[in-house]
Formats: C-alpha cells, structure tokens, sequence
C-alpha cells in the first residue's frame, strides 16, 4: 500500500506544477493514533503549487472511494507561523453515503500537523495530530 501511495504521490507532485516556473511544496504527513479503517488515515499527502495555489490532497482512503484518484483542495492560510489546507472525500460509510470535510494546519515552527475530519450531517467531528515532512521542489 505505501508503494501505491507514493506513486500516487508522484502524480499528483506531476499534475499540480502547471507553470514552468512555479515551485511544488510537498507535505508526506504522519499521523499519530491513525489506523488504515479510521477516517483519518495515518500517511496523508499534500501537493500545492505556490503560483497558482493549486491543492492536491491523497491519502489511502482518498485513493479507494475516489476511483484510485486524489482530491483538488484548497489554501485556507498560508501566514508566517502555519499553512492550512481543506478539502471533502465523499464516502459510503456501511450503507450511508457522506461527505467528510477535512481541514490540516501544517505549523512550520515546528513541523506539526493537525487533522480535524467532520461528516456532513454528524455533530461529531474526529481530530488527530501528526508531524509532516515538507520538500519544496522546483521545475
């Protein structure tokens, strides 16, 4: 599973440098506590694009309800102390379908990653906390 993780990686790393010019910042995020059935998973991928702000999410669940595919995110924050990503997964949890809103704060003071996960319709939401890797690569 890794292996297919980090290919899909690799093409999203491809897919979101669109300008010739334009830097790539990639986040290989661990969550801690995080199992592969949990909603939150514990290896999660983040590509943007620093020019166009593109967002491409993946992560093993990501990659089984969505046809093999990531997910576009969005730049909610991106200041001096954290940048913070969202984006939604839609899923069939037992016979129910649901849509899961994300949102991931990377703080670069420190390099931890916080995870807050909420399905549609729910009161309850699910939070994790994490370390993420990041690696600026140009083109």
């Amino acid at each position: 599973m890794l292996r297919c993780l980090t290919a899909a990686f690799v093409a999203i790393c491809a897919s979101v440098a669109t300008a010739a010019e334009a830097d790539l910042v990639a986040y290989k995020c661990s969550v801690r506590g995080a199992e592969t059935q949990d909603i939150i998973q514990p290896l999660i991928f983040i590509a943007r694009d620093t020019v166009s702000d593109r967002v491409v999410v993946s992560d093993a669940m990501i990659l089984a309800f969505n046809d093999g595919q990531p997910v576009e995110g969005r730049l909610v924050v991106d200041n001096a102390s954290r940048t913070t990503f969202a984006w939604t997964v839609d899923v069939t949890l037992q016979v129910s379908p649901v849509r899961l809103r994300y949102r991931g704060t990377y703080v670069k003071s420190s390099g931890h990653f916080s995870i807050l996960a909420e399905p549609s319709g729910y009161s309850n939401n699910f939070t994790k906390g994490g370390a993420c890797q990041v690696d600026t690569l140009s083109r």
